[in-house]
């Protein structure tokens, strides 16, 4: 029974494998022409300034993978800099060809828990808070966007809304952690009706028995619990994940800028700012994979907007997006390879 159940596994993991190698396949061939010319259009600039646009994009990969490994320090979860960098990798990928608001991404962290010293409820509880942190101190520099924008007269309707269902997010998060700071009790309170929900959908969508048992309940609450007091007992530690969160920002930040310096565009920091918080928003608030066309041109719209002259915003913005969208693609795709096949030789040594 045992061996079927790994072999079953095995075939699963083998499946997901191969559709999301074609779905890397397809878009990267539907995409490679528009790749190419603006690559030849970048080659233009000075190669001082590019090389250090590539290095940047070596360390942020570095940097996300040393975030996680702080966030899960701090929770007493242990692994290693190099096996969650590649997870870190792989999360990105799949948030990219699977986009669910980052639930796609969180999946793979929380397919691993037990490898990192972790109850699944636990992972789940520990992502969460990683992508509030993250969220929160991007927050910052939206709101000196938006203020920016507005200022000069350049804040539009659909920003605003953007900008709103953004914070709704991070606020429904930052409720969730309030609830759970009053205790264990109120902890399993939520949890228990959000399962009457989930259950009672399943049940009259599929006919299916319960999806969330009243234990499971009591386990994800007293995790959540636990969780928080952690949060309560070593608050004072978290500077160092929060570090991290702002060198993920500054190192992109930077990237733009140095984009526009290499075709010697020099740019206030305020403006600077501001187009960099615009392209965030609209990939995290998007109805297309990482904002996937609607970045590009909202990021365009902007530049312009602040004077800078459209032909270079456009070689700028995606040459930008080729950094930090097509790069991690990429070596993220290798990275859920790298995933899949450790996941693959687990199984076939008799362990999930």
């Amino acid at each position: 029974m045992a061996n079927k159940s790994i072999e079953k596994k095995k075939q699963i993991s083998q499946l997901i494998f191969m559709a999301v190698s074609v779905l890397f396949i397809i878009v990267f061939i539907l995409k490679f022409g528009e790749l190419s010319n603006t690559i030849e259009l970048l080659w233009t600039g000075s190669w001082v300034f590019l090389l250090a646009v590539i290095g940047l994009q070596v360390l942020a990969i570095i940097n996300k993978g040393a975030f996680y490994h702080s966030v899960y320090d701090y929770f007493g979860a242990k692994d290693t800099l190099r096996r969650l960098t590649f997870l870190a990798l792989s999360s990105n990928f799949v948030n990219l060809v699977a986009p669910a608001a980052g639930l796609s991404g969180m999946a793979i962290f929380i397919s691993e828990a037990e490898h990192q010293g972790m109850s699944k409820s636990r992972a789940i509880f520990v992502n969460i808070f990683a992508y509030f942190l993250i969220y929160t101190v991007f927050t910052i520099a939206l709101l000196f966007g938006l203020f920016y924008l507005f200022f000069v007269h350049q804040l539009s309707k659909y920003i605003v809304l953007s900008a709103a269902i953004l914070f709704g997010m991070i606020i429904i998060i930052l409720v969730g952690i309030f609830i759970a700071l009053e205790g264990a009790a109120r902890v399993k309170n939520v949890i228990g009706f959000i399962a009457k929900i989930v259950n009672s959908i399943a049940g009259f969508l599929q006919r299916r028995k319960v999806i969330i048992k009243n234990t499971d309940v009591h386990i994800m609450g007293q995790e959540v619990h636990d969780s928080i007091k952690i949060l309560r007992r070593k608050f004072k530690a978290l500077w160092l994940p929060v570090v991290h969160v702002v060198l993920l920002e500054a190192i992109d930040i930077l990237t733009l800028y140095y984009l526009l310096l290499a075709f010697k565009y020099p740019i206030y920091p305020g403006a600077l700012i501001t187009l960099y918080s615009v392209g965030v928003l609209f990939s995290l608030v998007s109805i297309t994979p990482n904002g996937l066309g609607i970045v590009e041109a909202t990021m365009i719209l902007v530049a312009t907007g602040l004077g800078v002259p459209v032909e270079l915003a456009t070689v700028v913005v995606i040459g930008y997006r080729i950094v930090t969208f097509w790069l991690p693609f990429i070596s993220g795709y290798f990275g859920f390879r790298k995933f899949q096949s450790e996941k693959l030789i687990r199984l076939e040594n008799g362990s999930s």
